[in-house]
């Protein structure tokens, strides 16, 4: 029986630890509060429709979802990997579900019994906002370095014989859902001052007066946690604290923007606070005492990233009157412009602020301080998504009550006031979710997800949206186009989540719903990636190489591997899978959801573009048109990231390692994939019988050095594509030092290494 591939050195192609895949691992998507995922190359305004995309499945959970849904790809759990989204409900349980499949949770924890609303109700005044309970409010935020996942929960504590509400700041392992880090640690706080609730002149966090709205931030080290008010019920404050994110019992700050009056809450409808590439903290506060030296109500605040000192704000003019009529400025929370130095906010009386981020302007009786200033909706802005350019151009994505959605433009400097499209319908109810998808800066990609309210007063049914961003006037689809898509119970203020050709939206009737690309009732696959094998390098590729295609609904949601043939050749389809290059059928060497592993058929050589096609079960992907190059070289590594030791043999046939290393002069035996032609021996996907050179000239160079090829062809035994070099070490050389193999001019990642004694 043949060797499989590379199995004699201990290894074997598999998927690679990380797939290049889009992550949101934080609400509103990025640190800059966007709402938007700019890199999704699955989803177009030409593939989303009614006869191509809709309802794939259903997750059910055990409560309501309003905190955003995050997720993570190729999570190795149980010694599997997935793509995972997670998912926190207000009954205070989290979920990793594969995102792929409507299977049982990866893992689940619950977190505690959850607050009933009516714990915050007063005579003749019920609270209305979130029934019938609180519990994971704020959206969590993932640290993928340690892969925690920090998440807050309300929860009743009993305090002799009374149960009152308590917040608790939860660090959980991405893996298993296990607590790290000192977790949990009930949320308290005080500062000095002589305002609402104060006692002999300090006011103390009440977690009775105050719920957390607004997602949870990561940076510098610290997680951030903000509060806002419920009912607005006297007496209350905003909050922020700070928590050492590697020992969550450290707390390391606390703000509250009205310490000597009263009001000034963080709920900026959900939205996390901004952060910018300094670290600097924008938060946006509601209404309250606002007096510009100790209180800060409806105003912007940029805050120390350390100590959360206010560093400098911004309060509108008409302060006082916001505060009066109940039109909180901090209804939208911050967003950031990216590549620029602005911020934009805006509140419920409809007024978008454009504001220096370097000088944010305090308080002036006309507001002449601020760079732009308009009224684009009649009343409420709560939510927007910005589709931002490289080149400081962007375009903001907002609806007001009884207002159709619309686009206004930025030129780097100021927005055109008027919108530049706007959909055709116009919906009453201004709390709805946002986000924008998009390939980067690339006109025709983008994508406005909106999820509305049906009717009003909530709890009420909603619609999931999807327009062309760059003309609002086309909505390409939408839930109620299809009774099999429908929502269900609309969740206020909830994102959807946008990766990897599906949008996982949130919902109030104990579901998450996954949407996608359909064909009958098969996803249809799509291509994102096609990769080296090796160095996962994109690019060229050339006849004979080992690729890695990378993508959605590429085959089944366990990796299957295709089987070696009696006549030591690898079949052409595997679980329903099958790979073309113009039209020319080839190896599957692995098939997953995610990615397949192929050989390019050595029938390309000579054509200067090749069209590649996937076939799952007969439901066919795009074509995706890849370059074609003589050689295009990559060097296997030991732990198949394409980084690191390589796969390398010493002149003993000993795997090179650290602790293994070859002696210098020495002959070692380096193993890649992207050579190109062999001279006489071109069979795809069977072993090599026989050596056969290269026909490219090869060269080579170890630490920067020339190492003298001794020989370079195919690896007998291996499958053909598979490609093996001799080289001669430099002679007075010694480390870890990076290989290169040069094939007819064209060089491999400097990303493997050899260890010489």
């Amino acid at each position: 029986m043949p060797q499989r591939i590379l199995t004699f050195l201990g290894l074997s192609l598999s998927l690679p630890a990380i797939l290049g895949a889009q992550s949101v691992l934080t609400a509103n998507y990025d640190n800059a509060r966007t709402n938007a995922n700019l890199a999704e190359t699955i989803l177009t305004p030409g593939n989303v429709g009614p006869n191509s995309f809709g309802k794939l499945f259903a997750l059910s959970v055990d409560g309501q979802i309003y905190a955003q849904p995050l997720y993570m790809p190729t999570l190795s759990i149980a010694g599997s990997n997935h793509n995972v989204v997670f998912v926190a409900t207000m009954r205070n349980s989290v979920y990793a579900f594969d995102a792929d499949t409507p299977a049982a949770p990866l893992w689940t924890v619950n977190l505690g019994p959850s607050i009933p609303s009516s714990t915050f109700d007063i005579p003749d005044l019920p609270y209305m906002d979130i029934r019938p309970e609180i519990g994971i409010l704020g959206t969590p935020v993932i640290d993928p370095s340690t892969g925690t996942l920090y998440v807050v929960a309300g929860t009743l504590a009993s305090f002799g014989d009374k149960s009152v509400p308590q917040y608790s700041l939860h660090a959980l392992d991405v893996t298993n859902g296990a607590e790290r880090f000192g977790a949990p640690v009930a949320i308290a706080g005080a500062v000095t001052g002589i305002g609402d609730a104060s006692v002999s002149g300090v006011v103390q966090f009440d977690p009775a007066q105050h719920i957390q709205r607004p997602g949870l931030a990561l940076a510098n080290g610290i997680v951030y946690i903000a509060f806002g008010s419920h009912n607005d019920l006297i007496p209350f404050h905003g909050w922020l604290f700070g928590y050492s994110a590697s020992d969550v019992q450290r707390q390391l700050a606390v703000f509250n923007p009205t310490p000597n009056g009263s009001g000034g809450a963080f709920w900026q409808s959900g939205r996390a606070p901004a952060i910018d590439s300094a670290g600097n903290l924008y938060v946006v506060s509601s209404n309250g005492n606002t007096d510009g030296v100790t209180s800060f109500s409806d105003s912007v605040l940029r805050l120390d990233p350390t100590s959360l000192a206010l560093r400098d704000w911004f309060a509108p003019s008409n302060v006082d009157a916001l505060n009066s009529s109940d039109d909180d400025l901090g209804a939208l929370g911050a967003v950031l412009i990216p590549n620029t130095t602005f911020t934009i906010t805006g509140g419920k009386e409809g007024t978008l602020y454009l504001l220096n981020q370097e000088r944010l302007g305090n308080l002036n009786s006309t507001d002449s301080q601020v760079p732009q200033k308009f009224h684009p909706v009649s009343f409420g802005i709560f939510n927007a998504a910005l589709w931002a350019r490289s080149n400081g151009n962007a375009t903001l994505y907002l609806h007001g009550a009884n207002n159709p959605v619309q686009a206004f433009a930025f030129t780097g400097n100021a927005f055109a006031e008027q919108p530049a499209s706007q959909s055709i319908a116009s919906f009453n109810v201004p709390f709805q979710g946002m986000t924008i998808s998009a390939n980067g800066d690339r006109h025709g990609t983008g994508i406005l997800w909106v999820i509305t309210a049906d009717s009003y007063p909530l709890p009420s049914t909603g619609t999931v949206r999807a327009y062309n961003a760059d003309d609002l006037t086309s909505e390409l689809w939408d839930s109620a186009m299809d009774s099999a898509d429908a929502l269900g119970l609309f969740s206020k203020f909830s994102n959807p989540t946008v990766a990897n050709g599906k949008v996982y939206v949130p919902t109030g009737s104990q579901q998450l719903l996954v949407y996608g690309l359909t064909a009958g009732n098969n996803p249809v696959p799509a291509v994102t990636a096609v990769t080296n094998a090796a160095s996962y390098a994109a690019g060229p590729i050339a006849p004979g190489e080992l690729v890695t295609i990378f993508g959605q609904n590429l085959g089944p949601a366990e990796l299957v591997t295709g089987q070696w043939s009696p006549g030591n050749a690898l079949p052409r389809q595997a679980a329903g899978v099958e790979v073309t290059f113009n039209g020319m059928p080839a190896p599957v060497v692995y098939a997953s959801s995610a990615a397949i592993s192929t050989i390019t058929p050595f029938g390309v050589n000579n054509l200067e573009h090749v069209a590649i096609q996937i076939g799952v079960n007969g439901v066919m992907s795009a074509v995706q048109n890849v370059p074609v190059a003589v050689a295009a070289p990559g060097i296997f590594s030991v732990d198949s990231t394409g980084r690191g030791p390589g796969a390398i043999l010493n002149a003993d046939y000993s795997l090179n390692s650290e602790q293994n290393p070859a002696a210098a002069g020495s002959v070692v035996a380096v193993y890649a994939t992207g050579g190109g032609m062999t001279i006489g021996q071109n069979a795809t996907g069977r072993t090599a019988d026989v050596a056969a050179s290269l026909a490219a000239p090869v060269s080579a160079t170890v630490g920067g050095e020339p190492a003298a090829v001794i020989y370079a062809g195919s690896a007998p035994g291996e499958v053909n594509g598979v490609v093996q070099v001799n080289i001669q070490l430099p002679p007075n050389m010694t480390g870890t030092q990076p290989v290169i193999l040069t094939v007819g001019g064209i060089s491999s990642p400097a990303t493997v290494t050899i260890t010489i004694r």
